[in-house]
């Protein structure tokens, strides 16, 4: 049996035992450096692991009575074909969900997991939008998929399906993160849209299969939203909405947050309105939004990425000048300064390394993905 997959069997046990949270699953990890060490673990042993109650230690027992690791594993995987990946895998857990202080133990998911070289946009708003709302949702997640940048949401009602939709028309990716059970389309009118995901980005959820879609989950599912995404977009949120919710996370996790104004006098601006007073971006054209992300947050995981490949000095000053929009010549060498013989170098070196690419004649722009 391969090594992993054996370990992410115990891992699965872990997460499914009754009355544990994600906290008490990371804190035996911590304990035990691994899931099959608690269960190998006497009730002898268990009692001296701090923390531990004796509750927790009878759930543990009862759970390793009633549970067939190899049995439990293959209908997960080969029965129902839901992929299961845990914090005990450093090849496959998402990276960005490391960096969150109560990162979940385990992820459930179906089509693919990200990637952690790819920037991705999370567009999350009212359930109950506007037209106006899920046009502009639909515009800059088409846009967005466009320039190869994936779009993040929770497949809700209203903003967040069109987003999920936009990037799927223009043949992008998307990822939903649920507040449910993977295997429960919630709501359960976006079924054709579930699968749509599925086949082109990804569904994921911290939450055990068949578990309902309980209000108090949802709050938990937007921290991972913000978590997986670079820049979050909020189309239209009332004063209390959980896209609020969303917004605070991304904020937490040192997240770029735009907003997109509307009337003072409408219910559904309210929410976007205040973060923008609160110093959150503005959206106020696709266009404008798209160069400004073009120019800053959409390179950050690349900029760092390219430093540590120690690309000299010019090479990063022209690589930092450049994003998702094709950038000119003529605009390069007022930004950077250099000899135009020694952009020309920079870029052909650049192109080779395949960190750029020439869109139309003396227009670049960076490789992302």
């Amino acid at each position: 049996m391969h090594y992993m997959e054996d370990t992410e069997k115990y891992a699965y046990w872990l997460a499914s035992v009754k009355g544990f949270g994600r906290r008490m699953q990371r804190h035996l990890f911590a304990q035990c450096a691994s899931a099959a060490e608690v269960y190998a673990l006497k009730e002898t042993q268990l009692k001296k692991i701090a923390g531990l109650t004796q509750k927790d230690t009878q759930a543990i027992l009862e759970s390793k009575k009633a549970w067939d690791v190899d049995g439990e594993w293959d209908a997960l995987i080969n029965r129902r074909a839901i992929g299961f990946v845990s914090i005990e895998n450093d090849r496959l857990y998402p990276a960005q969900f490391r960096e969150i202080y109560d990162a979940p133990y385990a992820v459930f998911y179906r089509g693919k997991l990200p990637s952690e070289k790819e920037f991705r946009v999370a567009i999350v708003g009212a359930r109950m939008c506007s037209e106006y709302g899920r046009g502009m949702a639909g515009e800059l997640a088409k846009e967005l998929a466009l320039q190869g940048v994936p779009i993040v949401g929770g497949m809700a009602k209203g903003i967040d399906a069109a987003g999920h939709r936009g990037a799927l028309n223009a043949g992008g990716a998307t990822y939903a993160v649920f507040g449910c059970g993977i295997d429960v389309c919630y709501p359960n009118y976006h079924k054709q849209l579930y699968y749509d995901i599925a086949k082109s980005g990804g569904l994921l959820t911290e939450f055990l299969p068949h578990s309902a879609p309980h209000p108090s989950h949802f709050p938990q599912r937007n921290r991972l939203i913000s978590a997986l995404s670079d820049v979050v977009l909020i189309i239209e949120a009332r004063q209390k909405s959980g896209s609020l919710i969303t917004a605070d996370f991304a904020l937490e996790q040192g997240k770029d947050v735009y907003a997109l104004p509307g009337r003072v006098t409408d219910a559904l601006s309210d929410g976007c309105n205040r973060l923008i007073s609160q110093g959150a971006g503005i959206i106020l054209s696709v266009d404008d939004f798209l160069k400004e992300l073009s120019l800053s947050a959409a390179r950050k995981k690349d900029f760092a990425d390219l430093q540590k490949k120690s690309l000299e000095k010019e090479e990063l000053l022209v690589y930092s000048c450049l994003g998702l929009l094709p950038v000119g010549m003529e605009e390069l060498l007022a930004k950077t300064g250099l000899e135009i013989q020694t952009l020309v170098r920079i870029l052909t070196c650049l192109q080779q390394k395949k960190y750029i690419e020439e869109i139309y004649k003396n227009h670049y722009k960076i490789v992302t993905g």
